[in-house]
């Protein structure tokens, strides 16, 4: 039972406008009426019903996929006292170990951007509720990010939300029905953040990973215990732009080079996924290359997008060469042949193989997708 009114949505194209009060009647505006107004009702009538409420609904409709209805047609019940979302938890696959070459943002209040967003290739998908959203659209953006998740397919993509620390819990209350496999947790500057943050998870009963942000001088000063918080770190991130601000420096190679390398170590000492940060200048592309060539040097294991043409040259910088493919080859199956026959070394054409060469192969094989 709702006690007020409500609203929620945008002018943009593949939005709607959603408004609810005291009521029981359904009202839709818009150029497809003929086409699709009885499905609208048809699809607003079934929620209210599995919701057990009544409205009186007014739907300004420019294109949007269902979910958009039902994301916009929630935030609004919400803003109109509804106490408590009843839904399903969508089904997922498990989160399993895998390339996170690239993980592109994807600011979680705008419809056109979440529809196309599997279509690009990038191995993680980041649904944004943090720095993307306005804050007077942050409870519309968890409703349209937990539609988006229980009903898009985003294609192969690891499926990541960013919440707001400070309003974690109302963020996970609310997406945790789409089921991400993980979720990101911005500017974390303790390895309490963490253990919160697992908490919570736990409470919600949402089973999802944790990437911690790290991008103030605070979490890097604290990088290693944050990374070794949890068993639900898989990865972690480093947010470079508000770094500099933190520390009132600039973002070059050389000013970053400490924390980069800091936040490397920690993760690779207790075995998670050191990510890099996003490169902001679009149009540049030589400069992303450059970039994620140096970060690759440096040991990280991807890089963050804010623009689909992005993905493709971050994914290039990460795949090996077919030489060094060729070459990591050789190597296992020298170290596989030795082991067979239950020698304690292997060699290449004369020269000993150890163990940090095989680990070396292994990740090479791993970026090229063949193992």
């Amino acid at each position: 039972m709702i006690r007020g009114q409500g609203a929620a949505g945008t002018d943009n194209k593949r939005d709607c406008h959603v408004s609810v009060q005291e009521g029981s009647s359904i009202e839709i505006e818009s150029k497809y009426m003929g086409m699709f107004g009885d499905h609208i009702k048809s699809l607003v009538q079934r929620r209210l019903d599995e919701l057990d409420t009544d409205a009186s609904v007014t739907i300004q409709e420019r294109g949007c996929y269902d979910y958009v209805v039902l994301a916009r047609l929630e935030a609004a019940l919400h803003r109109a006292g509804m106490e408590q979302l009843s839904d399903k938890m969508a089904e997922r696959s498990p989160l399993q170990r895998r390339l996170r070459r690239s993980r592109m943002y994807v600011p979680g209040n705008n419809p056109r951007m979440l529809n196309k967003a599997g279509m690009y290739g990038a191995d993680c998908l980041i649904l944004d509720l943090e720095d993307s959203v306005a804050v007077d659209h942050k409870l519309d953006a968890r409703y349209l990010v937990k539609n988006a998740l229980q009903h898009l397919d985003f294609g192969g993509a690891e499926l990541w939300v960013r919440i707001n620390k400070a309003k974690a819990k109302e963020d996970i209350s609310v997406v945790k029905y789409g089921s991400p496999h993980g979720i990101c947790l911005p500017k974390a500057e303790d390895p309490e953040d963490v253990v919160i943050m697992e908490n919570m998870l736990e409470e919600e009963g949402l089973d999802a990973a944790v990437m911690p942000i790290v991008e103030t001088a605070r979490g890097i000063r604290n990088v290693d215990a944050i990374a070794g918080a949890s068993d639900a770190v898989v990865a972690l991130a480093f947010g470079a732009e508000d770094f500099t601000a933190d520390v009132c420096g600039r973002r070059t190679q050389e000013a970053l080079l400490y924390p980069r390398s800091r936040l490397v170590v920690a993760a690779r000492s207790h075995d998670v996924q050191p990510l890099d940060t996003v490169y902001a200048d679009i149009a540049d592309v030589d400069g992303l290359r450059e970039e994620t060539m140096h970060v690759i040097e440096l040991g990280f294991d991807g890089k963050g997008a804010i623009h689909p043409k992005q993905v493709p040259v971050i994914h290039d910088c990460f795949t090996p060469g077919d030489a060094e493919v060729e070459e990591a080859r050789e190597v296992i199956a020298a170290v596989e042949a030795a082991r067979e026959k239950g020698l304690g070394s292997a060699s290449l054409h004369g020269k000993m193989i150890d163990l940090p060469v095989e680990k070396r192969a292994r990740r090479i094989l791993r970026r090229a997708g063949m193992s």
